[in-house]
């Protein structure tokens, strides 16, 4: 007997799928994306995967290629502009999909309560029916919900790091950043945040990136403050166009804030220090 897939169905599903995992992967890992952004990562996603089985029926892929997808939706949905935080952002992808796909399918199948949505069609073993997406999502989502406590201090640390997006001329960077409580730095009455060279650097143009790696300081302004192991007296920075700060639910956003710039690399797993006292403020 000959099998029918509905690919319009499949296709919905897959798309509503990978929708779900883009979303959790920015929650998770503290990274903001616009709704269109996830939509067409998602779409995007669910086409390539949809395509591949019309052409290579009945191949559903090898796990590179499965990579390959994820790896897609999250570039589309997040843009990710540096390798350590797009492989934040990937390894949390495989978290959430461990909750939809792993977890959930020893669930179904030691319980069957899948069936309450009806018995489906399995075509193969491999293959599952359609009522495991919808349970997959559901139950996904209350088990995010009801470990939210345990992701905020083993994964997200909500407390002590937050995401720092900046725009000058144009250009994006964006940052992971540690809430530093004895960061007392203040600029016309705003706090500071500091980020690494790395970071930042590709937000001025080439010739303007040389001159700082070289030693000059034309375009950059003077903030002059006093501590120890500081033998200039100044903190070196810039003026950004927009700085959005992603922390939990909030996006705070600052127009015009000063950054300064840190010339050695922080030894944490982040880019950059930042005042409690941004979190307090909202000028949008």
């Amino acid at each position: 007997m000959e099998a029918s897939i509905y690919i319009d169905v499949l296709f919905f599903w897959e798309w509503m799928m990978d929708l779900f995992l883009l979303w959790a992967a920015g929650r998770i890992s503290g990274f903001h994306a616009k709704g269109w952004r996830l939509f067409v990562g998602a779409f995007l996603s669910a086409f390539c995967h949809c395509l591949f089985l019309l052409l290579f029926f009945p191949n559903n892929g090898s796990i590179l290629f499965s990579f390959g997808l994820i790896i897609l939706g999250l570039s589309i949905a997040y843009l990710p502009k540096s390798l350590k935080n797009f492989v934040r952002l990937f390894f949390t992808a495989l978290f959430a999909s461990f909750l939809l796909g792993g977890g959930l399918n020893v669930l179904f199948m030691s319980t069957q309560a899948q069936k309450i949505l009806g018995n489906g069609l399995i075509l193969k073993q491999r293959f599952f029916p359609w009522q495991y997406l919808v349970w997959g999502i559901s139950v996904s989502y209350i088990l995010l919900k009801m470990g939210g406590k345990w992701i905020e201090a083993h994964i997200r640390r909500r407390r002590d790091f937050c995401t720092v997006y900046i725009r000058k001329n144009g250009k994006w960077a964006e940052g992971r950043v540690l809430i530093d409580t004895g960061n007392g730095l203040k600029r016309e009455g705003r706090g500071v945040i500091v980020m690494e060279i790395g970071t930042v650097l590709p937000l001025f143009s080439v010739e303007e990136g040389e001159k700082i790696m070289c030693g000059a300081r034309e375009c950059l302004v003077p903030m002059h403050y006093t501590s120890l192991g500081n033998p200039e007296g100044a903190l070196w920075g810039f003026i950004a166009d927009e700085c959005r700060i992603c922390f939990g639910e909030k996006v705070l956003g600052y127009k015009e804030l000063y950054i300064g710039i840190s010339f050695d690399l922080f030894t944490g797993a982040y880019e950059g220090l930042m005042p409690p006292c941004l979190l307090e403020e909202d000028e949008l």
